[in-house]
C-alpha cells in the first residue's frame, strides 16, 4: 500500500475515534451527573462550553473525568491500530510468492466479461477473462483437455471475429452452429476432405497486381515451400525457389496480359484457368503440350518476340534455367515440383483453385474460418498451412485498426498444434506490434520444447515473452515443471528449534529461529498437478491457481451447442492441364 493510502486510512480511523469519543465522554458525563436525558453526539460539548456558570462548578471534575476517559480511550486504540499501518513492512529473506485471490484478479481486471474477452478458466466459481489484444499460450500435452476447457468455450464466448486450427474438425462440429446464430459468417477450409465439403483459398489470389510487390509476395511462398535446410547444399534451394517465382510470374504476366487485351474467360480469376494456383503451376512447370519439354518450352517462351509481357527477371530465371546441364536442370526441376505433387489430387486442386474466403474482410465483418486438417494429413499439410496463417496475419497486418473505419473487430487466431505448419516467420517477427492492428492468437502448444525445436531457443523465448498470459497444463517434461517452478517463485519459512543444554544447574531450553527458502510450487507438485487444474501466468498479476472451464460442465455453454453449418460440397473435377503460352 502506498504512503497516500495509509495516510487516507489513518485519517478516517482518526475520524471514527473523535465521533466514539463524543459518544462515550457524553455517556459518562451523563452516568457520573447521574442524569437521565437523552444521549447526543453533541452532550459532552454542550456541558464543557458550562464549565463557568456558577450551577456547574460543583460537577467541573467529573465532566473533565468523563472527556479524559471518553477521548483516551478510542484515540488509545487509534494508536494501537496506527502503529502496524504505519510499520515498515519487514522484507522476507526469500521471497512471498503466493497465489493471486478473487480480489487480485478482481483489481486486474480478469473478472470483467467484454466482446474481445478469452475465457481461460475459473476461480471459486468465477470466469477468468484475457482482455484488450492480449496473446494468450496455452501449454497443454495431448489428452489433457485443451480442446474441451480452453478451445471450445472460447468459440463459445469470445465475441469477435477468429480464425481457427481445427485439426480434427470438432471445434467446427460443437460451435460453428452458435457462432453463426451469432450473426458470425462461417467459412470452412478443408482442403484434404474427401466428400468434398470445403470453401475454397487460392492464396495467389491474395498477391498484388503492381509488379513491384508481386514478386516479393510469391518470394515469400517461395521461402516457405523450400525452406532453408542446414547441413545441406544451399544451391538446390535457392534454384527451386528462383523456378518457383519465375513460373508464377510468368503465369501472373500471361494472365493480366491476356485480361488487358479483351481476352475471353480471363475476368475473374475464380473461374479462369489461366489464373495461377499451386496446382497449375505444377502442371504448368511440366513442360508444354503434345509431349514437349519443360528445357525446349522455356527457350521457346524465350526466344518468341510476340511475349513482349514477360518480365526482364522472369525472362532471366527461364534463361538461366534452361542453360543449366541436363541433370541440373532435372533436379532443380524435381527439387522445385515435390511440395506441389499433392496438388495434382483433385479434391486439393479444387479447394485451392479459387477463393470464397475473403481473409481480408475478417476484421471488417464478424467472421469465424475453420481451417480443417486431418492429422495423418498434417506432415503433408503443414507448408500449405503455413501459406494459409502467413496470408491472414500478412493481410491483416497492413492497416491498424484506427486508420479505417471499416475496421471493427479483432481477429483472434486460435492455432492448436501451433507448430505442426513450421516456422511462421511474418507472426514470429511481428507478433510484438499486432496490438493496434487487432490481430490476436491463443496458441496452443505441447511443450516450451516443441516450440524450441521449431523457432530456436532465443525466438522461442521471445515469442513466449510476447504472450501476456500463459496458461499451463499438468506437464509431463521435468525441464517445463522445473522452469514453471522457477516462474511461480519462493516463499519464506520461518522455522523454531528447540535446544537444550545441561549445566550445574540442571537443564536450559533455548530456542532460535531460522529462515529458509521454498518454491511455491516444487517441481514434482507441478507434474502431480490434478487433471482438473491449471495455472496461469499474466503479465502484472500474481500467478493463479485455477480450474480448467470445461464446457460439458458448464451450463451455460452446454446450452450453446448446437448443429454445425452446412457446408455444399464442392464439383470436383480433374483440373484443366496447361497454362496458355
Amino acid at each position: 500500500m502506498g504512503s497516500k493510502g495509509k495516510v487516507g486510512i489513518a485519517a478516517a480511523l482518526l475520524v471514527l475515534a473523535v465521533v466514539a469519543g463524543l459518544y462515550l465522554a457524553g455517556y459518562m458525563t451523563l452516568m457520573l451527573l447521574k442524569l437521565q436525558v437523552p444521549l447526543k453526539a453533541t452532550t459532552y460539548l454542550q456541558y464543557w462550553k458550562a464549565l463557568d456558570l456558577p450551577q456547574v462548578q460543583p460537577y467541573v471534575t467529573r465532566i473533565k473525568i468523563s472527556g479524559i476517559v471518553g477521548f483516551g480511550l478510542p484515540l488509545i486504540i487509534w494508536l494501537l491500530l496506527l502503529i502496524p499501518l504505519l510499520r515498515k513492512k519487514q522484507q522476507s529473506l526469500h521471497g512471498e510468492a503466493s497465489f493471486a485471490t478473487v480480489a487480485d484478479l478482481k483489481k486486474a481486471g480478469m473478472l470483467e466479461k467484454k466482446p474481445e474477452s478469452i475465457l481461460v478458466g475459473k476461480l471459486n466459481g468465477r470466469y477468468i477473462y484475457i482482455n484488450g489484444a492480449l496473446h494468450v499460450i496455452v501449454v497443454a500435452p495431448t489428452r489433457s483437455g485443451k480442446t474441451t476447457s480452453i478451445a471450445i468455450p472460447v468459440l463459445l464466448t469470445y465475441q469477435q471475429s477468429m480464425v481457427v486450427l481445427d485439426l480434427k474438425g470438432e471445434l467446427f462440429k460443437a460451435t460453428s452452429g452458435y457462432r453463426a446464430s451469432q450473426g458470425q459468417k462461417i467459412y470452412v477450409w478443408a482442403p484434404y476432405a474427401t466428400d468434398g465439403k470445403t470453401h475454397r483459398f487460392n492464396p495467389l489470389t491474395l498477391v498484388p497486381e503492381d509488379p513491384r510487390e508481386r514478386i516479393a509476395a510469391i518470394q515469400t511462398m517461395a521461402a516457405i515451400l523450400y525452406p532453408d535446410e542446414p547441413g545441406k547444399d544451399s544451391f538446390w534451394v535457392t534454384q527451386s525457389r528462383a523456378a518457383f517465382v519465375a513460373f508464377a510470374s510468368f503465369m501472373f504476366e500471361n494472365w493480366y496480359d491476356m485480361r488487358s487485351t479483351g481476352f475471353p474467360g480471363v475476368e475473374d480469376p475464380n473461374s479462369s484457368d489461366l489464373f495461377p494456383s499451386f496446382e497449375r503451376i505444377l502442371r504448368f512447370s511440366t513442360g508444354g503440350s503434345d509431349g514437349e519439354s519443360t528445357s525446349d518450352m522455356l527457350k521457346k517462351l524465350i526466344a518468341n518476340k510476340n511475349y513482349k509481357y514477360i518480365s526482364p527477371q522472369t525472362r532471366s530465371t527461364f534463361s538461366a534455367l534452361a542453360g543449366l546441364a541436363e541433370q541440373t536442370f532435372s533436379s532443380v526441376m524435381a527439387t522445385m515440383q515435390a511440395p506441389l505433387q499433392q496438388f495434382l489430387s483433385p479434391i486439393l486442386a479444387a479447394a485451392t483453385n479459387a477463393t470464397d474466403i475473403d481473409v481480408t474482410a475478417i476484421r471488417k465483418r464478424l467472421t469465424t474460418v475453420y481451417v480443417i486438417i486431418p492429422t495423418q494429413k498434417l506432415d503433408e499439410s503443414s507448408k500449405l498451412l503455413n501459406i494459409f496463417f502467413s496470408s491472414v496475419i500478412g493481410n491483416n497486418l497492413d492497416k491498424q485498426l484506427n486508420e479505417d473505419p471499416k475496421l471493427k473487430y479483432q481477429m483472434l487466431m486460435l492455432m492448436d498444434e501451433f507448430t505442426a505448419m513450421g516456422r511462421v516467420d511474418v507472426w514470429s517477427k511481428r507478433i510484438s506490434i499486432s496490438a493496434s492492428y487487432g490481430v490476436r492468437d491463443l496458441c496452443i502448444i505441447q511443450s516450451q520444447s516443441q516450440l524450441r525445436a521449431t523457432y530456436g531457443a532465443d525466438d522461442a523465448q521471445n515469442f513466449i515473452t510476447n504472450h501476456a498470459a500463459s496458461i499451463v497444463f499438468t506437464p509431463r517434461e521435468q525441464e517445463d515443471a522445473n522452469a514453471y517452478s522457477d516462474m511461480l517463485g519462493y516463499t519464506t519459512i520461518r522455522k523454531r528449534h528447540r535446544s537444550i543444554s545441561k549445566g550445574g544447574g540442571g537443564s536450559n531450553v533455548s530456542y532460535n529461529y531460522t529462515e529458509e527458502r521454498r518454491a511455491l510450487m516444487l517441481p514434482q507438485e507441478i507434474k502431480e498437478l490434478p487433471g482438473n487444474d491449471e495455472l496461469l501466468f499474466f503479465e502484472g498479476s500474481k500467478p493463479i491457481r485455477c480450474e480448467k472451464n470445461w464446457f460439458f460442465k458448464d451450463s451455460v455453454l452446454k446450452k450453446r451447442i448446437m448443429d454445425p453449418v452446412a457446408v455444399p460440397a464442392l464439383a470436383v473435377d480433374q483440373p484443366k492441364t496447361k497454362a496458355a503460352s
